[in-house]
């Protein structure tokens, strides 16, 4: 038996219940309703928890493209990362233009590459004709491939000289809108720029159709002038090779080895040119900044200056125009101003420095050049 102040919470829980019974009921009716709702939903094909994945649960939204539609995801373009000189020397081994071949075997080329430019150097014996219109739609191929690489090259210059190593024609295409088509007249308008020397210009016919130079003159991978003689010479092209005689000799003057050719197998000491020759030796020595130095004996047409005899001694070098003539800014790949402000390229003849230009010293047979690296900073 309990008494007044019992504590049993049998009267609050009474209380509680009635308090309670209210709200179940809107809760269920509240269920009641939405099964309804979302029945009716699948019904018209609707999902009735799609609400539940869509922007009101998103913190950051999608972004959005012009047409106001979600942007899809970036897809990103898989491409080469690099193009060697041995893929440029075998892409000109396949190279074809209109459907035509120009290919050039690849041990025919020398290819030199930078981070944007292509350049391509070729001896050819074609008759000038040929060789204008070969020469330009071999550019004009190996841009289009050098476009193709996918590796940011911009352009492609073309560099054909005789077998004494004069520039013919040069010419350069940017890689992006290099021609496909049209003749040599067309292909070269279409270049970014061209020149042809005087010898190759004058063989083209009294009324070429096209001028001798055009747009911007290429230049060589460290921005020097490429060297072409505008004006016709007496000599003309060498499209037969001379044969030269080459002594390579250590820092210490030892004759290292020696080799002979020519270009129709004629024996030592017989031209295969015909025509005025000059005899002359050559030697180039860095040993003042650590490089080799090596000499040639060489034979030449008459009239060669010692900027020829230079270019006709198989030593790779650099040089631009200036208004006194051909300055050699690098040999060999050793260039002026590596070793001090004032180093660089000197040459005498007989044992005399000359006061002129290479290309105004005029050979006339039996000369000794001599060309050294001088003023070396240590």
């Amino acid at each position: 038996m309990t008494g007044p102040n019992s504590n049993l919470p049998g009267g609050e829980g009474k209380k509680g219940a009635r308090v309670w019974r209210p709200v179940v009921a809107v809760l269920a009716a509240v269920a009641i309703v939405f099964c309804a709702w979302s029945a009716w939903q699948y019904a018209q094909g609707n999902d009735p928890l799609a609400f539940l994945s869509g922007d009101a649960l998103q913190t950051v939204s999608e972004p959005a493209s012009a047409d106001g539609q979600a942007a899809a995801t970036p897809q990103i373009a898989m491409t080469a990362n690099t193009v060697t000189a041995d893929d440029v020397a075998a892409a000109c081994a396949g190279l074809s233009f209109d459907g035509s071949d120009v290919s050039v075997a690849a041990d025919d080329v020398k290819a030199v590459l930078t981070a944007n430019g292509v350049w391509v150097e070729q001896a050819t014996t074609d008759d000038a004709p040929a060789m204008v219109d070969a020469t330009a739609r071999r550019a004009a191929a190996l841009a289009k491939w050098a476009s193709e690489q996918n590796v940011g090259l911009s352009d492609v210059t073309w560099i054909s000289e005789d077998a004494n190593g004069a520039v013919r024609l040069v010419v350069r295409y940017g890689c992006d809108g290099a021609p496909t088509f049209g003749d040599a007249s067309a292909l070269l308008s279409a270049a970014e720029g061209y020149a042809i020397s005087g010898d190759a210009y004058a063989q083209l016919g009294d009324a070429p159709a096209f001028a001798q130079q055009g747009g911007e003159a290429p230049t060589l991978p460290d921005d020097s002038a490429i060297a072409v003689v505008q004006k016709k010479t007496v000599d003309g092209e060498a499209l037969t090779k001379t044969k030269t005689t080459y002594r390579v000799v250590d820092q210490n003057g030892k004759n290292v080895s020696s080799k002979s050719d020519s270009a129709d197998g004629s024996a030592p000491g017989a031209s295969s040119q015909q025509g005025a020759t000059v005899t002359v030796n050559i030697t180039v020595d860095g040993s003042s900044a650590g490089a080799g130095s090596s000499s040639a004996t060489l034979t030449l047409p008459a009239g060669a200056t010692v900027y020829d005899a230079l270019a006709s001694c198989g030593v790779s070098f650099n040089a631009k125009a200036t208004g006194y003539g051909m300055y050699v800014s690098s040999i060999a790949g050793l260039a002026e101003k590596e070793h001090g402000g004032m180093s660089g390229w000197m040459y005498s003849v007989n044992g005399s420095v000359a006061n002129i230009a290479c290309s105004s010293y005029v050979l006339s047979g039996g000369e000794s050049i001599y060309w050294w690296y001088a003023n070396v900073e240590y």
